[in-house]
């Protein structure tokens, strides 16, 4: 055996030895400490500018592909969450702090436009014109029927009149249809005039402090429901129909403007904030710590580290690395 191979065996040897048992912990915590020290030296912008960052996201995110296999898994895990969640007896007010809960209420209920905006979007929507037509039918209906005032202040005129309309009814079946027709007609043409007025009504009332009262009464409900209690609401079936609809959005929104624009004032806003900040003091504001950091690598990189020695992978790859060396060197 040449020199130059005993010496390049016996280096692999030494580096195999480094990443292996107690020595492998060793060595990942002296790297996250020696990059740490570095980034200490390094400030964020002399690593790389916001043009650089919003190509490189916009890039990816173009090259990047939700395959079918990959939608697979995800509507697998999905389903796997929601049989957990199904199952769960959680309940909401122990998920979820009630303090938390009236804080995000509260900071809703703040946006007065918001509020605004969207009952003028539910009062003039179809769905909101057909039941204000609905109620209105059936009260007046029902106050010609039953409450009205002949039927109130004369003794055995309500009897009276429902045996008159039962007459009706049978003698001339067609008219109580043509009676609703016509009734119904003349709901919808005055309809929007109690549309804008059950506008103006929920605008006055709606209040801050009404609304406060609403959103307890929505947490009263619902803190005691259990978790499988409202997984169960939506169908299983469902799961993949929203996987499927989030990797169509994906990809429309990815070739849309919009992305690329708050993306870009994102990052440069951020780098305008931090960029002349040490690396290593960003990452400890993030609560990055080194021991965090070193912790994770550890747990995260160390199994794979195992299995990449016993199969002989790292050392072929140490080999890999220092064979040109010795090669040039000894050549």
């Amino acid at each position: 055996m040449s020199e130059a191979k005993k010496i390049l065996d016996a280096h692999v040897e030494f580096e195999l030895a480094r990443w292996t048992g107690e020595s492998r912990d060793e060595q990942l915590t002296e790297e996250v400490a020696a990059a740490f020290a570095w980034l200490k030296t390094v400030r964020l912008n002399q690593l790389f500018t916001s043009a650089e960052v919003v190509e490189w996201c916009t890039r990816y995110s173009q090259e990047f592909e939700v395959t079918d296999q990959l939608l697979a898994m995800i509507g697998s895990a999905a389903r796997s969450a929601y049989v957990a969640a199904s199952k769960d007896d959680t309940r909401i007010g122990d998920l979820i702090p009630e303090a938390s809960y009236d804080q995000v209420a509260s900071a809703v209920l703040d946006m007065q436009e918001l509020r605004e905006m969207i009952t003028t979007q539910v009062t003039t929507s179809e769905v909101y014109s057909r039941l204000m037509s609905h109620v209105v039918y059936q009260a007046i209906k029902s106050y010609l029927q039953e409450e009205n005032l002949i039927a109130r202040r004369v003794p055995g005129a309500s009897t009276l009149m429902k045996m008159g309309q039962s007459a009706i009814s049978t003698a001339a079946p067609k008219l109580e249809k043509a009676v609703d027709k016509q009734l119904t007609a003349f709901v919808n043409a005055n309809i929007q005039d109690n549309i804008r007025d059950s506008k103006r009504y929920l605008d006055k009332v709606l209040d801050k402090e009404v609304l406060t009262v609403v959103t307890n009464e929505v947490w009263d409900t619902n803190a005691k429901s259990t978790v499988a209690e409202l997984a169960n609401m939506v169908p299983v079936d469902a799961i993949d129909e929203f996987t499927q609809a989030g990797r169509d959005a994906w990809i429309h929104v990815r070739t849309n403007e919009f992305l690329t624009s708050v993306l870009s004032r994102v990052v440069e806003d951020f780098l305008k904030q931090q960029g002349k900040r040490k690396v290593a003091d960003i990452l400890a504001d993030a609560g990055v710590t080194p021991e965090l950091a070193t912790n994770v690598v550890i747990d995260l990189t160390g199994p794979v580290i195992d299995k990449a020695v016993a199969d002989g992978y790292f050392e072929a790859r140490i080999r890999a690395r220092l064979e040109p060396f010795y090669a040039d060197y000894f050549g």
